[in-house]
């Protein structure tokens, strides 16, 4: 279902300079337009901070790949959509359904099966804030990888939460 470069969380530095072009624009649209309330289960303040975009992505991840569907219900905004390359969208229905019919859930500890997946899936990242909004931007740094997927992730911060609104995933040849 979803692309496997989208999730994973290595920040490096060299990346911080390099933006998407869509990138700025749509941070400007989503703080512009300010988000209507959500009303989300509570959770534990989180600062507004790159790594607690960071952490919320790691926290995400994992719920996927353990089938935590409380946890993707309480990090996904109930408007949330995975777009795919070819413009197939995927509701956070389907993302928490695929979640919690997983056949073999993972069991390790969520900061283990990040680090894991980091190092099986190594992508470079950029993660751009504006007020309650975040972007995570990821893409391969392996040059033998034939279709140079990007991938951003959009957060907002809900209630003391960053929650996840969109991925969006660009296939590049």
């Amino acid at each position: 279902m979803r692309n496997p470069l989208s999730r994973p969380t290595i920040v490096i530095a060299e990346a911080k300079h390099r933006r998407p072009l869509f990138v700025a624009p749509l941070l400007a649209i989503l703080t512009a337009a300010g988000g209507a309330p959500i009303h989300a289960e509570m959770m534990p303040a989180e600062p507004r901070t790159e790594a607690a975009v960071l952490a919320a992505s790691d926290d995400w991840l994992a719920a996927e790949r353990r089938g935590d569907v409380a946890s993707l219900e309480r990090r996904l905004m109930p408007q949330y959509q995975d777009i795919e390359p070819n413009g197939r969208v995927h509701p956070r229905s389907a993302l928490i359904a695929h979640a919690a019919n997983l056949k073999d859930p993972s069991t390790v500890p969520a900061k283990q099966l990040a680090a894991e997946f980091r190092k099986a899936n190594p992508v470079i990242e950029e993660v751009v804030m504006s007020g309650d909004t975040a972007l995570i931007s990821y893409h391969s740094p392996n040059p033998d990888i034939r279709a140079n997927v990007r991938s951003i992730d959009v957060f907002v911060y809900d209630k003391g939460a960053w929650r996840a609104l969109v991925s969006t995933h660009n296939s590049h040849d």
